[in-house]
């Protein structure tokens, strides 16, 4: 059968699977958002040591989409984790001038408990520790978790990784003898063995699932503590290249900085009409719109990418288009203030 008789619905169905996703690098201004008081000058960084009682996966990974038990863990493997993630929180902070001294208690202060609820250091404890350490502010990592999957080799992509980590850190002044903030970070690192062009790199391997976690763990204490400064910052965009002829004119123009010719080819796609098509052209109108800073309208291109994704039920299109729709929200906020 030769395949200019395919029906249209099954051509187009090849076309959306080939699609390749693409990341594109954008400067974002970033005020600086932890709640600390002037006259701090002197930090103190603390690991509680605090799991919650359904964090069971410490010593799992998927693979294949398989959950594995790890039998050769490192030994202290949490430890090792979250005093990079500390380390790092202190580097960033100090690169940056936000304290005039950091102090950082030993890892092991806390010793490692388990509770459904996450309670306040009490103020008692607070007072202890900034007396200790003679500081103005306690920085607590109040608890940490990373999980590390790998993907089966497909053919558009080579073997893959990821870790998502999740840590909650909070914010207690001395003064007040409470908590001032609790901020929750989910960061996901990926390997795919391709750059931010969309080019492979020859002779890529994946990091093991132990350096993946360090560094996965290092990227979370340094994104923490780009919350404390203000800065300009490169962020990383997602687009999508379905394999068709316009899509393709339409990346280069956008790389190249035509971002009004790849709107023009964009919103050819961006109908109802055009079914799963659809849903990638608006999603790409959305970032051409924020890169033009009309955050109102790449809102409003998201929605309709939501909206058409629901009636599909396609759930990797649903849970990018969300995850962006908080990132333009979180901009919006920041735009205003």
């Amino acid at each position: 059968m030769k395949l200019k008789y395919l029906p249209v619905f099954l051509l187009m169905s090849f076309l959306f699977s080939c699609t390749v996703y693409r990341e594109y690098q954008i400067e974002v201004y970033n005020p600086g958002e932890a709640d600390i008081p002037k006259h701090a000058k002197k930090a103190a960084i603390i690991y509680r040591n605090f799991k919650y009682t359904g964090d069971t996966l410490q010593h799992y990974y998927k693979n294949n989409f398989q959950l594995v038990r790890v039998k050769n863990d490192p030994a202290g493997l949490d430890s090792i984790l979250t005093a990079g993630c500390i380390n790092k929180l202190a580097g960033t902070l100090k690169t940056n001038n936000v304290f005039d001294e950091i102090y950082i208690f030993p890892n092991n202060t806390f010793e490692q408990h388990y509770e459904n609820r996450m309670s306040e250091l009490p103020p008692n404890l607070i007072e202890k520790l900034t007396g200790i350490s003679e500081s103005d502010l306690l920085i607590v990592l109040e608890t940490y978790s990373s999980f590390f999957s790998v993907y089966p080799q497909s053919y558009e992509t080579p073997k893959s990784g990821e870790v998502i980590s999740v840590a909650v850190w909070g914010i207690y002044d001395p003064v007040k003898k409470s908590i001032t903030e609790r901020k929750s970070m989910i960061d996901t690192v990926y390997w795919n063995g391709y750059d931010s062009m969309g080019n492979y790199i020859k002779g890529f391997t994946l990091p093991s699932r132990t350096e993946a976690l360090k560094i996965a763990a290092s990227l979370a204490g340094e994104n923490y503590g780009k919350r404390f400064y203000a800065d300009w910052q490169t962020v990383g965009r997602m687009y999508s290249v379905p394999p068709l002829p316009d899509f393709s004119e339409a990346a280069y123009l956008f790389e190249e900085g035509e971002m009004d010719k790849a709107i023009v080819l964009w919103e050819k796609y961006a109908g109802n009409t055009n079914g799963k098509m659809a849903i990638n052209a608006r999603y790409n109108l959305a970032l051409a719109y924020e890169l033009k800073d009309d955050l109102e309208t790449a809102q409003k291109w998201l929605d309709a990418a939501y909206r058409l994704a629901l009636q599909y039920k396609n759930k990797k299109e649903i849970n990018m288009i969300l995850t962006y729709k908080k990132v333009l929200a979180e901009r919006e906020k920041i735009m205003i203030n």
